[in-house]
C-alpha cells in the first residue's frame, strides 16, 4: 500500500508499505477514504517529537470503510463507515472509567511512533470498539473526520474554558483548532469572539465565521480586547497555538476571575508560568490532551444538523500521491493553506 513516512526532520515521503493485517482479537482493519494533514504533525516534521523513527507512517486523523475484524469488536461490521480518534483507548480501565480515555493505559496515538499513522491507503486499528465511531450514510468525509481529533479539540477548549451566555472569548490561533474553538464558542453562547493570529488569510476565515479579527503583528491584541469589555479582559481566553509568546499572551489577555484554556501542543517546553499574577487575579488555568473519545458520538449530531459547518476550512483536497507537496505547503502556510485533506 502507499503510506507517506517520516524520512527526517523536513523530508516526508510517499513509499511502499506492508498492507496491514488484523493482529488481535479487537483490531479492525480499515480502508482509509480521507485523511488530513494536522498541526501536531508539523511536530513530527520538523524533528520535535522523537518517538517516530524514520520510516514511520504519518497522521492520525481519517474516515474509512471498515474492511476486516477481530472475533472481539462488538458495534460493527464489515463495510461500515467509520471514523477515528487519534489515540486509542479500551473504555475498562481506571482512567477510561473516569473519561480519561487520552491517559488509557492501553492507548497509543496513531502517527507517533507508537501505531502507524493514518496517511496511509490502510491503517490498523487496535482497541477498535472503543476507538472507532460508526458513522451515518448522510455524513461527507469532510465533514465527519473533524470529530475524532480537531473540531472535538476545539468544542473541549470552549468548555474547558467554562464559556457561557454573553461572554467574551478571545482565541488565540486561527490555524484549524483555532478556527474551531471559535465556532465552538459561539455554540455556547458567546456574544463576542476575538481571534488573534499572524497570518492575513486566517484571519480572514475567522471574520467570516464571525469573529472579530485583530492582527498581532499590526495592533494589540490587548488594548482591543479591553477597548470591547470596557477595560477588564476576556471572560475565557483559548490558547490554540502552542508557543510561549502565545501564553504570555493569554495572561494579558483574561480578566480578573476569568479563564485561561490551553489545548496548544507544548512539546518538552519549560514555560515560566505567572503564579503571582493567577493568585492575585483569581485567574483558573486548565490544559490538557482533549479526551476526543467522550466527545465523537456528542458530536456527530451537530455535524448532522447543519448546526456547524466544518468544511468550510477545508482548503485543499488532494490526492494521498501529492501527500510531499501537502506537507511543504501547510508547513509554509501558502497559498492561503488552513486545513489539507488527503485521499488516498
Amino acid at each position: 500500500m502507499r503510506a507517506i513516512v517520516y524520512r527526517g526532520p523536513g523530508d516526508v515521503g510517499l513509499e511502499e508499505r506492508p498492507r496491514p493485517k488484523v493482529q488481535s482479537p479487537t483490531d479492525a482493519l480499515v480502508r482509509v477514504t480521507t485523511t488530513a494533514v494536522c498541526g501536531s504533525d508539523l511536530h513530527i516534521y520538523h524533528g520535535r517529537i522523537p518517538n517516530l523513527a524514520p520510516g514511520g507512517v504519518m497522521g492520525h486523523e481519517f474516515v474509512g470503510v471498515v474492511e476486516d475484524l477481530g472475533d472481539q469488536v462488538p458495534g460493527l461490521a464489515v463495510g461500515q463507515r467509520v471514523v477515528g480518534a487519534f489515540s486509542t483507548s479500551c473504555g475498562t480501565c481506571w482512567y477510561c472509567r473516569r473519561a480519561l480515555p487520552t491517559q488509557c493505559v492501553q492507548g497509543k496515538l496513531f502517527g507517533f511512533g507508537e501505531l502507524d499513522g493514518t496517511q496511509a491507503e490502510y491503517v490498523r486499528v487496535p482497541l477498535a470498539a472503543t476507538t472507532l465511531q460508526p458513522l451515518p450514510d448522510a455524513l461527507r468525509d469532510d465533514e465527519a473526520m473533524f470529530v475524532g481529533d480537531i473540531f472535538a479539540t476545539g468544542f473541549y477548549c470552549a468548555e474547558q474554558g467554562g464559556v457561557r451566555p454573553g461572554d467574551t472569548v478571545a482565541v488565540l490561533g486561527c490555524g484549524p483548532v483555532g478556527l474551531f474553538t471559535q465556532m465552538s464558542a459561539r455554540l455556547f453562547g458567546a456574544a463576542q469572539v476575538v481571534a488573534i493570529d499572524l497570518v492575513e488569510s486566517r484571519l480572514a476565515m475567522a471574520q467570516k465565521l464571525g469573529a472579530v479579527a485583530v492582527h498581532a503583528g499590526q495592533d494589540d491584541p490587548v488594548a482591543h480586547v479591553r477597548a470591547l469589555t470596557e477595560g477588564r479582559g476576556a471572560d475565557v481566553v483559548c490558547e490554540a497555538v502552542g508557543h510561549e509568546s502565545a501564553l504570555r499572551t493569554a495572561f494579558r489577555l483574561v480578566r480578573p476571575g476569568g479563564t485561561i484554556s490551553v489545548v496548544g501542543v507544548y512539546v518538552e517546553q519549560d514555560v515560566p508560568f505567572p503564579l503571582g499574577r493567577m493568585f492575585m487575579r483569581d485567574i483558573t488555568f486548565r490544559i490538557g490532551i482533549c479526551p476526543v473519545r467522550n466527545y465523537m458520538e456528542r458530536l456527530i449530531p451537530l455535524i448532522a444538523s447543519k448546526r456547524v459547518d466544518l468544511a468550510q476550512i477545508v482548503t485543499h483536497s488532494m490526492p494521498l500521491d501529492a501527500g510531499v507537496e501537502a506537507y511543504a505547503l501547510f508547513d509554509a502556510k501558502r497559498d492561503n493553506a488552513v486545513k489539507i485533506l488527503l485521499r488516498p
